[in-house]
């Protein structure tokens, strides 16, 4: 189990959380699929990898929310929710978020994207060597 801040774009909370294997990591990014981001010297960010070909979520009451994404330091656009955790340890487990919630919230900036036009394309570009 490790600590981690769960960046909830769709609901606008930033709130600290308990991690307890795969399953609670799945259930608070609301995915399938993550992928890991490197955000800070001592900081990653899990993020939902398919999140780009998602064109929103309908919760539990059945109501239809469009994407919405996050940034951290003005920086790098993540799109769906986040959870901030430490860097792996030398037997390469994921390590507890040691930082204040107070400072994520002056941190992170909240995006939603309500026109599809609006919203970041997925791509990939090849550069040869």
């Amino acid at each position: 189990m490790y600590k981690a801040i769960l960046i909830d774009s769709q609901n606008k909370k930033i709130v600290p959380v308990e991690i307890d294997g795969i399953d609670d990591l799945y259930k608070n990014l609301n995915c399938s699929c993550f992928t890991v981001v490197s955000v800070a010297g001592d900081s990653d960010c899990y993020v939902d990898d398919e999140s780009l070909l998602k064109t929103g979520y309908i919760d539990d009451d059945g109501v239809r929310h469009n994407l919405s994404g996050f940034k951290i330091d003005g920086i790098n656009l993540l799109m769906g929710n986040g959870l901030l955790v430490g860097r792996p340890n030398e037997e390469g487990e994921t390590t507890d978020f040691d930082h204040p919630v107070e400072l994520v919230e002056k941190t992170v900036t909240f995006i939603d994207f309500d026109k599809e036009e609006d919203r970041p394309q997925p791509s990939m570009e090849f550069y040869s060597f």
